[in-house]
């Protein structure tokens, strides 16, 4: 799914809570860190600007290579990664949303496995269709990605709110909530996000669409079908009507970035053309988690 230098990039990120969960001490991560009392787990490369302190002196000494321990505990973050799989992440031949969607939930498995925490996936769509159960250890990302890889849309509409409740149903203890999707939802994310977040998860959404869908430029008569009713419309296109349809796209991010900022849920958006990488680092960034 990767090659070895992006996995190499994944190393010193983490996609971190805002808050404490059960078994975790309040503004740190407890399962990576040095301490009396913590089993050891394995070993990272030194990035440089890191407290010399956290360096293991025998390694060095022998091999004289910079190599960081790292030490396991109770308390890891479970992540729960949510890939909307319906009929509109699929909508044009090579599927470039639902592609670079998976890629973002991948880098999400690694990145959360290498930290110390678990990770489970759902592929959604009006109900939890696939689905990975919690995972833990580095080991675990060649099973977490031979899920993800033959993954493909299913024939079925967007109904977030309904495969949310679906997927809860296999989920024992709050964490992170990430749904990465293009939202179209005809409900919105209001439901799916209060059912979230009254059961103690904290939820963040990567909203993900191409430029074609947020500004087309062909003019003439079309015959369109929604990719998620199947509906068929006839219609001619012109200028002003390109203007509107971006004008109203643009409403659209608007509206679903406004239903998370009001619960204070982390909202991100990025169209294909953005490397996913890049993705990911801004939203490390946001909290200053990128080490």
């Amino acid at each position: 799914m990767f090659d070895s230098q992006t996995l190499k990039k994944f190393e010193f990120l983490s996609i971190a809570s805002s808050r404490p969960f059960a078994g975790q001490t309040t503004g740190t991560r407890r399962n990576a860190k040095m301490g009396g009392g913590l089993e050891f787990a394995d070993y990272r490369d030194y990035a440089f600007g890191e407290d010399l302190r956290n360096l293991d002196w025998n390694v060095y000494a022998r091999f004289e290579s910079l190599y960081i321990k790292r030490y396991q505990e109770e308390g890891d973050v479970p992540v729960y990664c949510f890939l909307d799989a319906s009929r509109s992440m699929g909508a044009t031949s090579d599927a470039p949303k639902f592609e670079y969607a998976k890629k973002v939930v991948g880098a999400l498995g690694y990145i959360s496995l290498s930290r110390l925490d678990s990770i489970a996936a759902f592929a959604i769509t009006n109900r939890a269709e696939d689905y990975f159960p919690l995972a833990r250890g580095k080991e675990r990302f060649l099973s977490f990605a031979r899920f993800l890889e033959p993954l493909a849309p299913y024939d079925a509409p967007t109904d977030i709110t309904s495969a949310v409740q679906d997927a809860l149903k296999k989920i024992s203890k709050p964490g992170l909530a990430i749904l990465v999707g293009d939202c179209f939802d005809p409900n919105g994310l209001d439901a799916a996000l209060e059912r979230l977040l009254s059961r103690k998860f904290e939820p963040i959404v990567l909203q993900i669409y191409t430029p074609e869908e947020a500004r087309p430029t062909e003019v003439g008569d079309f015959e369109f079908v929604d990719a998620e009713t199947g509906a068929l419309r006839k219609l001619t296109v012109d200028e002003r009507a390109l203007k509107r349809y971006a004008k109203r796209f643009q409403a659209f991010l608007a509206a679903t970035r406004e239903s998370c900022v009001k619960r204070g849920v982390r909202y991100y958006s990025a169209d294909t053309r953005v490397p996913f990488d890049s993705l990911l680092l801004d939203v490390a960034r946001d909290i200053n988690v990128g080490r």
